[in-house]
């Protein structure tokens, strides 16, 4: 944590608890009002929360009963929300690491909009794939939280950009007296170093009835410790090993401290000096097991405080000042570098020179080099142990802050609010990149020696440090007029009218040897802009008839030099009985250009990983499948069998985006019909009907995409590079085990590069119902029972596909999308000092299939007595269980047991084995 930064943030909640201790003076005790309620989704407060569009409220005794520790677990464990970044799984080759997010409907973190409060909190520093912009939960004390609304319903109308699949609403607490102190730790049934451990803490005072303020703070600290693949060797099961690509998944690595001479794929020597116990008894060859150095999670520290002080300025006055700020820090397991295959050839581009990089090939070691003992160059492949013990690391940090004072009060008939305030997230991720012409250096010159610890400037200057730096920062001002209009036939006319503006800066920034192309195949990005936001918008509930209510709101946004853009929505909510309500809504929604798409940057470089070469890749599995069902083929040849498939069906693809200022804004169109039936007061049905389209996507083309129509290309847009000496040892290594083998490439070129700007062409649309039952009844003797189920059915989702014209088939129930059916059930019963709560959730079966490969089994050669496994994945049923006591004086104790029965996750062929562990946590509050 930056204390500067953490020091600051206590002061100015010192400075406001000072000032409010004096408000008691100027507070007079107000009449009182009827209660009214501001719902997620609407300006207009009301007394009655069902509102035209669906929204799910989490209490905090729902919290509570998730198990969850973090912001992040807590909104993943509604069936609603998605995750859709996470810090503890996120590559370490990432843009946004040390992040988490979350999207709605399948839409992605950019179409669901997060507030804190009802009002936005500063972007993440560092932009995910350097393009999407997003709010990172780790940012949020989770013990602040005191409840939070999911609006299932695009909002633009009401928010602005961002809304188009849904709004969260995370609302701390407000009014906290007295103390609290809240530990807790988890840990994990059969790996004991998956763990994590969180402290809290939170004093408030003062009543502003009587005292004319309350001001609270409130800290929180969440440990989490990596593991590493090593770790969880044995708990992998058999299966995985038979699925693509996978049958040497835990083979020892031939880059091994010793090292291995390689002449071609079917002649590698153990270089001299191995240890006996390193030599592999099949092939000879020295090897090391690397899963210890493989991290599966990252080590991870989190601290985040909170503040909110109310008081009364005047009679009529209510002000509330808030303080937020949060810092993490995560730190990637990462093994000693590796000497490089001097056979593949990489791709990038240098930003700064606007040109491509390469073909560029690592250098053999040369005659004379001390390590080769040959009189011709020769591939050397050896760990190089002395990079690491902390030389190679990959470590992300980041800091977050918010201050906003807000106001309310009335004039005459009206109520009014306003809010001002400022925010800022900064992020800096640091690690080393292997350096083209410093790697180079050390082996043609003999500078970097073997088997010893060199010097560590040589080593800086063989994989020296680069930084990506990121900053956003968001001032605003915010107000508001609500009330009531005039009196209709049928009931009071609301409105409610209001203005925004928002300044916006980001920044982010690759090191200058990234941006100089210096280190091999790694991506940069500059951009550097700022932007004001400018809008009004209008609402109105609107009696028309007896029992029917129509809700219309109209907002006009104006972003820098983009044209205004008008979001409208209509809303009706009709009472057909006491207990019947049917609702209905269209809007259009939205989502601006952000700076890093349409501003002043110089473009990117990146990396798509998982890219099947539709023209490679069914001759690589041909080829593999050549020596992977050989019985003699040793694990050392099916391991490098497995690697050159992997380069054509699972590879990563250079490409260059570049900004575009003439960018439109991403529109949207959805629909919403529900109803809600409430036969008494223990039994309430809801069911709505969902159904949103998305056009004008802001985005890169989907490399699938491309490839699929890469005949009708412009020329340029994609290069492919000359493959043919490690195509040449591919077809050696097959010829080892199948002599009479004519497969080949064909004279295909690797793919090599691609240039993709951003543009306005993609389409998605999805379509869906949501449903949720509740009941609750008071069973005699026993206590207080309360079921809740909420589900999602997805019918429809697709995109639009340029390359062919047309929408892409539907995938829900594919691979791409997963079931149709995600449900749980939470049943709770309170009796006494006791409260159990079992929650079950439940996530339907799907194909293996998707849109870039609509036939895996086959087309991956899967043997013919697993095609039946391979070709679906079962539903999946994990059952959770909370336990809490509040016997004992002011204080509270909570077990949780996540996933009781041990339940694996349904097997996967293509996504391969993914753990589902049993988990305990414990947590106890102690209240002073």
């Amino acid at each position: 944590m930056k204390l500067k930064q953490m020091t600051k943030a206590l002061v100015a909640v010192g400075v406001v608890n000072t000032l409010v201790a004096f408000a008691p003076a100027f507070a007079q005790q107000a009449p009182e009002k009827v209660q009214r309620i501001e719902i997620t989704g609407s300006s207009i407060k009301r007394t009655n929360t069902e509102t035209t569009a669906s929204v799910q409220i989490m209490t905090r005794e729902d919290i509570e009963r998730t198990g969850a520790t973090t912001a992040l677990g807590i909104l993943t464990d509604s069936v609603a929300v998605g995750t859709s970044l996470n810090a503890a799984s996120t590559s370490s080759g990432g843009f946004a690491t040390g992040a988490s997010a979350v999207g709605m409907r399948g839409l992605g973190k950019v179409a669901t909009l997060v507030l804190v409060n009802g009002r936005r909190i500063a972007p993440y520093g560092l932009s995910d794939n350097a393009q999407q912009n997003f709010t990172d939960l780790n940012a949020i004390a989770s013990d602040s939280i005191d409840r939070i609304e999911i609006l299932k319903d695009g909002a633009s109308a009401i928010y602005g950009s961002d809304a188009i699949a849904g709004v969260i609403n995370i609302i701390l607490r407000k009014n906290y007296q007295g103390a609290q102190i809240k530990a807790g730790y988890t840990t994990t049934e059969n790996l004991s170093d998956r763990r994590t451990s969180n402290v809290s803490a939170i004093y408030g005072y003062g009543d502003v009835a009587k005292d004319g303020f309350n001001t609270y703070l409130t800290i929180e600290g969440n440990k989490r410790d990596g593991y590493t693949t090593g770790e969880m060797r044995n708990l992998y099961p058999d299966w995985h090993r038979l699925t693509p690509g996978r049958s040497t998944w835990d083979a020892k690595s031939q880059y091994s401290p010793t090292g291995n001479y390689f002449f071609s794929s079917t002649n590698i020597v153990a270089a001299p000096g191995c240890p006996a116990s390193d030599i592999d008894p099949t092939d000879k060859q020295c090897k090391m097991d690397l899963l210890p150095y493989s991290g599966q999670t990252t080590n991870s520290e989190r601290y985040a405080l909170a503040s909110n002080t109310r008081f009364k300025i005047g009679s009529d006055i209510d002000a509330n000042f808030e303080v937020t700020y949060s810092s993490s820090y995560d730190s990637y397991i990462l093994a000693p570098f590796a000497t490089f295959s001097t056979t593949l050839n990489s791709v990038w581009y240098n930003v700064n020179a606007g040109k491509m990089v390469g073909p560029f090939n690592y250098p053999k070691l040369p005659i004379g080099h001390p390590s080769n003992p040959y009189t011709t160059p020769v591939e050397y492949r050896a760990r190089l142990m002395d990079t690491g013990n902390g030389f190679n690391f990959n470590k992300t940090n980041s800091d977050q802050y918010r201050a906003m004072l807000a106001l309310e009060g009335s004039l005459g008939n009206y109520d009014w609010k306003s809010a001002f305030g400022h925010m800022e997230a900064t992020a800096d991720k640091v690690t080393r990149s292997p350096s083209a012409k410093g790697y180079t250096d050390a082996i043609i010159n003999k500078t970097y020696v073997f088997g010893k610890q060199n010097d560590p400037a040589l080593l800086n200057s063989m994989f020296p440090v680069r930084t990506t730096k990121g900053k956003s920062a968001i001032t605003f001002l915010d107000a508001t007029l609500t009330g009531e209009l005039m009196q209709l036939p049928a009931g009071p006319l609301s409105f409610a009218v209001g203005a925004d503006f928002r300044h916006e800066a980001y920044e982010m920034k690759s090191s200058d040897n990234v941006l100089n192309g210096e280190l091999v195949t790694v991506s940069g990005l500059q951009v550097k802009d700022t932007r004001n936001q400018y809008s009004i918008f209008s609402e109105a509930t609107i009696p028309v008839v007896k029992n029917l209510e129509a809700s219309v709101a109209l907002r006009a946004d104006k972003q820098g030099d983009f044209d205004a853009h008008l979001s409208p929505k209509l809303g009706l909510r009709y009472t057909v009985t006491d207990s019947l309500l049917l609702r209905a809504t269209a809007s259009g929604g939205f989502r601006a250009p952000n700076i890093v798409e349409s501003g002043n940057g110089l473009g990117r470089s990146s990396v798509a990983n998982g890219v099947n070469d539709l023209r490679r890749c069914p001759i690589a599995v041909d080829l593999n499948n050549l020596v992977q069902n050989n019985p003699a083929a040793t694990t050392g040849d099916k391991t490098l069998a497995n690697n050159y498939r992997t380069a054509d069906c699972s590879s990563s693809l250079s490409t260059f985006v570049s900004s575009n200022p003439n960018l439109k804004p991403e529109t949207s169109r959805s629909y919403t019909f529900g109803m809600v039936f409430a036969p008494s007061k223990q039994w309430n049905f809801g069911i709505d009907y969902y159904n949103i389209e998305r056009k004008d996507e802001i985005g890169i083309r989907l490399v699938s995409d491309i490839l699929k129509g890469e005949a009708s290309l412009p020329a340029g847009q994609l290069t492919r590079v000359d493959n043919s000496a490690t195509d040449n040892e591919f077809l050696a290594l097959v010829k080892k085990y199948a002599p009479t083998n004519t497969i080949n490439f064909q004279n295909i070129g690797k793919l090599g590069l691609v240039y993709n700007p951003y543009v306005n062409s993609g389409k998605t649309r999805a379509s869906g119902l949501d449903f949720d039952v509740k009941t609750n009844f008071k069973i005699d003797g026993v206590g207080t029972l309360r079921v809740n189920l909420d589900g999602n059915y997805e019918m429809n989702y697709q995109i639009y596909s340029v390359a062919d014209g047309k929408w892409n088939k539907n995938t829900v129930g594919t691979y791409d999308r997963g079931g149709q059916l995600g449900a749980k059930v939470t049943a709770a019963l309170k009796t006494g000092n006791w409260d159990n709560a079992v929650i079950v959730n439940y996530a339907s079966g799907y194909s293996a299939n998707s849109l870039d490969s609509p036939t895996y089994c086959a087309t991956q050669k899967v043997a013919a007595e697993y095609l039946a496994t391979c070709a679906r994945i079962d539903a999946g049923i994990t059952t959770n269980y909370s336990l809490t006591y509040s016997g004992f004086k002011n204080t509270r104790l909570n077990f949780f047991v996540g996933n009781v029965f041990g339940a694996e996750n349904p097997t996967s062929w293509r996504g391969g084995w993914a753990p589902n562990f049993r988990t305990f946590y414990l947590n106890g509050t102690y209240k002073f």
